[in-house]
């Protein structure tokens, strides 16, 4: 019996799993309830173009006819495609097969591809009709289905993972990357409280925004198809500025979307726009700072979940701030600069705080955060792996749980304040990043004999990756090149944004390298080591833009030295203070989020738009400056 002097453990439940949005067992039975029921709905809208619910079921038909005897029950299926009505019809496709989806991005780099097909036994890709296929593949592109393209290699049976549904790529320590493997019956319970709980249904315009290398694109896709709702896909200009965002909620009419927490920070500091259909705004990816602003209609709701635990674990609703525009207080009484808390779980789902021992803790006191119940992954591909993240729960948890890693703390309350990670793991722009995976992809160069990676926290207060390199014997590394083929293994946002070679690497008291004396060799007076667990999960802060420089009175004065701006701005974004003009914004560092933060200090300096892939295609600053000369004198 619990009394006042006895706190509560701390153990939440989420209750049993919502309603069921169609009849049938899971997603592909709801859709094709769905699609018995009104099959002329629209189902996908990209731009122009919209595919009802019947015509994306022939699509992927088509798909399921041509990948016969390529895929089968439980085979793994790379799939490369942008966000686009074939990505949405290849999913249905693979699900009336059986197979298992495995995104990997339109582009994913060559060894990285290479490490996950011969890791998972894959013998089948859909790609892009153009893109070129991995060394030893057969291309083809099928005259029914224009834009696609079929991959296949002449291998043995490939191994079959019967219950899954879906797969996801995480970053691994072992410096080979994770495939996490999630049954069907954990998307129907991420997919059950979506549906019922943002009350999406037929008439619902819900967004495909998310990056197909991220396992909430899946969320967005299946809780529309399931429910009737029509997917309405992002432009690349919603994805990469807060003023084609807004645009493309306004002429979509969308009601649900969802947003990395970095562009969410980013649209909140900004006035809210008026006109919108949105009701719903789910926000996640990195710790949430900036309340939603005043005049925001919508309902906003801070999620967290790692991938090991189907998307979506614990969701916490806020209100529209009281104060001004920028987000700075929120209706709670919390402060702007005070993190969300990440509240309580959702249905089907229970989380406990555990300490070392493994046993839960009492309320208000941190430790690690353990997640059971419905929406639980299957585990890796790796068993080994899976045995030790995926272990019993303790007393008064119960049953099968998986080891987030994550430091958290539940209030007497029950909600949940996240305070970090336990381990050297790191986020970059919304990306888990293994360290060790960084250092091996590193020291496959045959010049580097050792390679350690430490997260840093620059001036302007974002989180990046350093390495440092212990040469081969007689060798010299070149940064450039060391990075270059480094680049063909990892994510864009595991490459350090700084590379450092050092004869020998420091060692602390017990002869281990001394992390904290290499950060501290980073520009020492603007950087400082992110060495408390606080900020290994920490967004990558990025300055507005008044921060960064001072808005002109007239853009006509501010347009004449753009190249000024552009340094100052870019120099503070990517807390590159060494930047000059003959830099290139993507290769310093420069990622979708930053560059959508950069486009909205344009538009606020030059009243000006520009897109996203114009900033990212301009070889350096100095074309860049190029640009918005231009388009100041043409008044655009």
């Amino acid at each position: 019996m619990t009394t006042a002097t006895t706190p509560l453990p701390s153990l939440a439940r989420g209750g049993a799993p919502a309603p069921a949005p169609g009849t049938g067992e899971g997603p592909l039975d709801w859709f094709d309830s769905r699609l018995a029921k009104d099959p002329d709905a629209p189902a996908v809208v990209c731009g122009p173009d919209t595919w009802s619910y019947r015509q994306l079921d022939r699509h992927a038909r088509l798909i399921a006819e041509r990948l016969h005897g390529l895929a089968g029950p439980g085979e793994l299926v790379g799939v490369r495609l942008e966000r686009s009505p074939l990505l949405v019809a290849a999913a249905v496709a693979l699900a009336r097969l059986g197979a298992v989806y495995l995104p990997l991005g339109t582009e994913p780099a060559e060894e990285r591809l290479r490490a996950l097909t011969e890791q998972a036994g894959i013998g089948c890709l859909l790609t892009e009709a153009g893109a070129e296929p991995p060394a030893g593949w057969h291309l083809e592109q099928p005259a029914e289905l224009p834009g696609l393209g079929v991959a296949s290699r002449g291998e043995g049976p490939a191994p079959r993972r019967t219950e899954a549904f879906y797969g996801v790529t995480t970053s691994g320590s072992t410096g080979t990357p994770k495939i996490v493997l999630v049954p069907g019956a954990a998307l129907a319970n991420l997919v059950r409280w979506t549906c019922d709980r943002l009350a999406i249904g037929p008439g619902s315009r819900v967004s495909l925004l998310i990056g197909t290398t991220f396992d909430p694109h899946l969320m967005e896709l299946w809780t529309a198809l399931c429910s009737g709702a029509a997917l309405h896909i992002a432009p690349e200009e919603a994805r990469g500025s807060t003023a084609g965002l807004f645009d493309w909620w306004r002429e979509a009419a969308v009601t649900h979307c969802i947003l990395p927490t970095p562009l969410a920070d980013l649209a909140f500091s900004r006035p809210w726009p008026t006109g919108l259909a949105l009701r719903h705004l789910s926000v996640g990816g990195d710790r949430m700072r900036v309340r939603p602003p005043a005049g925001c209609t919508a309902v906003v709701r801070n999620m967290y979940g790692p991938a090991e635990a189907t998307v979506l674990t614990t969701a916490h609703r806020l209100e529209a701030s009281a104060a001004g525009p920028d987000g700075s207080a929120g209706s709670d009484g919390a402060d702007r600069v005070e993190p969300v808390p990440i509240g309580v779980p959702i249905s089907g789902v229970t989380v406990g705080v555990a300490g070392p021992d493994g046993e839960l803790l009492p309320r208000g006191e941190s430790g690690e955060l353990l997640i059971g119940g419905a929406g639980l992954a299957l585990g890796y591909l790796d068993r080994a792996r899976t045995a030790e993240r995926f272990v019993p729960g303790p007393d008064g948890l119960g049953g099968r749980v998986y080891r987030s890693g994550d430091r958290v703390r539940m209030r007497a309350d029950g909600v949940l304040e996240f305070l970090g990670r336990l381990d050297d793991q790191v986020k970059i722009s919304g990306v888990r990043i293994e360290p060790a995976e960084v250092e091996a992809a590193l020291e496959a160069h045959p010049s580097v004999r050792r390679a350690v990676v430490v997260p840093v926290r620059g001036a302007g207060g974002a989180l990046r990756l350093a390495a440092f390199l212990r040469p081969a014997e007689g060798a010299e590394p070149a940064e450039a090149e060391v990075l270059a083929a480094a680049r063909a293994r990892l994510l864009p946002q595991a490459l350090p944004a700084l590379v450092r070679v050092l004869a020998d690497l420091p060692l602390n008291a017990n002869g281990k390298i001394d992390r904290a004396a290499l950060a501290a060799l980073v520009a020492p007076a603007a950087v400082e080591p992110a060495v408390e667990p606080e900020a290994f999960a920490e967004p990558a802060a990025v300055p507005e833009p008044a921060e960064v420089s001072e808005p002109a009175a007239e853009p006509e004065a501010a347009g004449a030295a753009p190249e000024g701006f552009l340094l100052a701005t870019c120099r503070a974004l990517l807390d590159r203070p060494e930047l000059t003009l003959d830099a290139n914004f993507a290769e310093s560092g420069g990622t979708s989020l930053a560059a959508a933060h950069l486009l909205a200090a344009i538009e606020e300096q030059y009243r000006i738009r520009c897109r996203a892939a114009e900033v990212m295609r301009q070889p350096d600053l100095a074309a860049l400056a190029e640009l918005i000369r231009r388009r100041v004198s043409e008044g655009r």
